[in-house]
């Protein structure tokens, strides 16, 4: 029996759509991935051995495409930490809220420990690997690792007790309320 581009396209395009946006948050980009999947599968399914490996196949074909997608995304340059805040306020002038925000957001990470200040600021605003930071710190790639998510974890704590936030289903922030309680500088 054979399996043409349409049978697998109808039984997996679903499958694969949610596989792929449950990896890639950008909505076109998940969909031109899958599209190249296809493409890929077109190829190369002539060289498939045996239909009971078509799902894996597939799949593989779907997570190299995902990590090659990932690959090609270009970080955002890291901003050095003189016109970082200046460039920040500069893009939200127009928007109050925007700079009440980043304040009170500059605030919290300067009331962390210190260990994970210095973590938080060398990463998140200096935009050092955390592979950089164990070196500069002296301490292992694992030590590094744990500060740094401890301290995202501590900035979390103080986000939520500061403000209530509405999230969509993909974890972005939809709405940000003040809780305006005696212990938040902010509200």
């Amino acid at each position: 029996m054979t399996v043409t581009l349409e049978d697998i396209w109808s039984q997996f395009a679903t499958r694969l759509r949610h596989f792929i946006r449950g990896r890639v948050a950008d909505e076109s980009a998940a969909e031109d991935i899958l599209q190249n999947v296809f493409v890929k599968i077109q190829q190369r399914l002539g060289q498939l051995r045996g239909l009971e490996k078509l799902e894996s196949w597939i799949f593989q074909i779907t997570r190299n495409a995902i990590v090659d997608h990932h690959r090609q995304v270009k970080p955002a340059e890291p901003l050095d930490e003189e016109t970082a805040p200046a460039e920040m306020l500069s893009s939200f002038r127009d928007d109050p809220e925007a700079i009440t925000l980043l304040a009170a957001f500059r605030r919290m990470i300067s009331e962390l420990p210190e260990t994970y200040r210095e973590a938080i600021e060398l990463t998140e605003l200096q935009g050092l690997t955390q592979q950089e930071l164990a070196e500069r710190m002296g301490i292992s790639l694992s030590g590094a690792k744990s500060r740094v998510q401890r301290g995202r974890a501590l900035l979390k704590e103080m986000l939520l007790e500061c403000c209530r936030f509405e999230f969509d289903r993909r974890g972005g922030i939809v709405e940000c309320e003040p809780k305006k309680r005696a212990s938040c500088k902010e509200c």
